[in-house]
């Protein structure tokens, strides 16, 4: 007799669930009753009233892997096989199903639902930290666009002004400096512009958006800032709410 649980994911972009299902290292890591790996070996152990436990090593096969769905089997040598499947039924639904057939059916259906939902915690927790992702590269780009500066600014108010000669390394430092300084803002935007130009979004305590121009190329990327060097003039913006980015956005 084959044990099976399975549940729905919805309001999820099915395509971003099964780009992180198409990792085994994700699947598998999220598994409670993982009790080590060893390449593409993994040994469970269920148990089951803390009497009764069962504990083998399975050889992870990717038995089909193709558009819309994902299959894994694991399968040991008694041919015991536990079988861990996405299925995305529409744009924004995805199915997860869990079945086991083998030794210890009693023993190992009573730990599918609590795998189950540690696979879907670990699906919604690396979804949300992308989104998070997302939204910074988002900003990142508007900060180029003069649409966005000029709503970010009239939104905001200018607190610091100044005129600054740095060396090369010392902007990262600088930039904190003044990020502490004015971190009771929720929303600090700063702009120094000379023969590079530089532009961050910080919302929270966290650089939210990146905007560089150097030698005529524009960067998104902070590490950057490492290689700027020379006279800035450097101006220092707050808003008091982060709702304001979400009307300008």
């Amino acid at each position: 007799m084959t044990k099976v649980t399975s549940t729905e994911i919805e309001k999820k972009r099915s395509a971003d669930v099964l780009t992180w299902a198409k990792s085994v290292d994700n699947v598998i890591s999220v598994i409670p009753n993982v009790v080590s790996v060893n390449g593409n070996t993994v040994k469970l152990k269920f148990t089951r009233m803390m009497f009764f436990s069962y504990e083998s090593s399975f050889t992870i096969n990717p038995s089909y892997v193709g558009s819309g769905l994902i299959e894994y089997k694991l399968v040991n040598g008694n041919n015991d096989n536990f079988k861990i499947i996405f299925v995305a039924e529409d744009r924004d639904k995805v199915k997860i199903s869990l079945s086991y057939q083998g030794e210890k059916e009693w023993i190992v259906s009573k730990s599918l639902p609590a795998i189950l939902g540690e696979i879907i915690r670990g699906v919604n927790k690396e979804l949300s930290r992308a989104r998070v992702e997302e939204r910074r590269i988002d900003y990142s780009a508007n900060l180029s666009k003069i649409s966005f500066l000029s709503k970010l600014i009239l939104k905001s108010k200018l607190v610091s002004s100044q005129e600054v000669t740095l060396n090369q390394g010392e902007v990262i430092d600088y930039l904190q400096q003044l990020i502490s300084e004015f971190s009771e803002y929720p929303i600090i935007y700063i702009s120094g512009s000379g023969s590079s130009s530089f532009r961050l979004l910080i919302v929270n305590g966290n650089i939210s958006g990146v905007y560089l121009m150097k030698d005529g190329k524009e960067y998104f990327d902070e590490e950057i800032l490492n290689a700027l060097s020379g006279t800035f003039k450097v101006h220092v913006y707050t808003a008091l709410s982060p709702k304001a980015l979400e009307v300008i956005s």
